[in-house]
């Protein structure tokens, strides 16, 4: 199965430009939560591309979701739990309390003792947005199979309207009621275009992705991102289809598979790197005296440990949990193949995938 080389390596810039942003966060000046708005869209031509097959089932879409995003976010989430409860003072915002707990696991939005609307694993609050997405687009796999896509957007309008109007009364429609949340629409229309075929011309997408890579880092140095999806939204579109009219030219070097590898593994190197840049914060000026995170080498050493941690977690861990988890998810029968069974009748198989995907490892 041919796999998108491009959307990895952007998955690797996205996961690292992350990572800048909270290393960089104490001093007040930096940039790079936009890395999340480029993993939405990315998400939304993702899941386009999936939708795109028509022998795909509700069943095996939520199995595949489930098990790409569940298993390293509950493992990660109970020792988030589990050091609340053991050392509370590591903590700043997050206490120990099963409720809190039950509504992370479940990704349920809900204002923290800050006031702010994170789960206990704090980056997991796109995990919230992700899980909505792919409630919503399951929803549309089961009312129609022609006008998925459209759909999808529309329910999505809904959600954010009826969010907009509660937003002053519960934190669940506050969170909702982010611009962002269009974002995974916005990847859509790029897989129509993507699929009608986008011209490759290296030179311009380069230049065009670094100019909306540059306005989006403009607008968060300054903080003017008010309008999520003016500032972020369609920048991170016009990232995307740069990157995806330069598959033909992604070459084998070293440092290109070093980029695919950071990429696939993108998903852990997220949700575990803001404890490691803690961590690097904290412990490298103990052993290197004079070591400033916020310097340029500091920061380059902290990308560096942050990365091949995730890395680590992807191969040792996240990568068993998840071919473990969709199996088993897979081999579960579904309710009619069971029902079936029982009256003497034959399950149906499951459906070949498509020849042509993303690697889905970075979720």
């Amino acid at each position: 199965m041919k796999k998108l080389e491009s959307i990895s390596v952007l998955r690797a810039v996205a996961a690292t430009t992350v990572i800048y942003f909270h290393i960089m966060a104490p001093t007040g000046h930096t940039f790079g939560e936009f890395g999340v708005d480029i993993f939405f869209v990315i998400s939304g031509f993702v899941i386009a591309l999936v939708l795109d097959n028509p022998k795909m089932t509700t069943r095996r879409f939520l199995a595949d979701r489930i098990a790409r995003i569940v298993p390293l976010y509950w493992l990660l989430t109970f020792a988030v739990f589990a050091g609340a409860l053991i050392a509370p003072s590591l903590f700043n915002s997050t206490t120990a309390d099963f409720e809190s707990l039950l509504k992370s696991l479940l990704f349920i939005p809900y204002r923290k003792e800050s006031g702010a609307v994170f789960p206990m694993l704090f980056v997991g609050w796109t995990l919230n947005y992700e899980m909505l997405f792919y409630a919503v687009t399951a929803i549309s796999l089961m009312l129609t199979r022609r006008h998925r896509l459209p759909l999808i957007a529309a329910l999505i309008f809904v959600i954010f309207c009826a969010a907009n109007a509660w937003a002053p009364y519960h934190a669940i429609a506050e969170f909702y009621s982010d611009q962002r949340i269009f974002e995974f629409p916005l990847g859509f229309v790029i897989y129509r275009l993507w699929k009608f075929g986008i011209p490759s011309k290296p030179v311009l997408a380069v230049g065009v992705a670094a100019a909306a890579y540059a306005w989006m880092a403009y607008v968060n140095w300054h903080g003017l991102s008010h309008a999520m999806l003016l500032y972020y939204g369609i920048p991170a579109c016009l990232v995307v289809i740069s990157s995806l009219s330069l598959e033909a030219a992604m070459g084998s070097g070293l440092l290109t598979r070093a980029a695919i590898f950071v990429g696939n593994a993108s998903y852990a190197v997220y949700l575990s790197h803001p404890y490691c840049v803690e961590a690097a914060r904290k412990l490298l000026p103990q052993a290197l005296p004079g070591f400033d995170a916020t310097a340029p080498a500091g920061v380059v050493v902290i990308i560096l440990v942050a990365t091949a941690v995730g890395g680590a977690l992807y191969v040792l861990v996240d990568k068993p949990l998840h071919l473990r988890s969709r199996q088993l998810l897979q081999s579960l029968p579904p309710l009619r193949a069971r029902r079936s069974a029982h009256a003497g009748l034959n399950p149906t198989l499951e459906e070949a995938p498509r020849n042509v995907s993303v690697n889905h490892d970075a979720g």
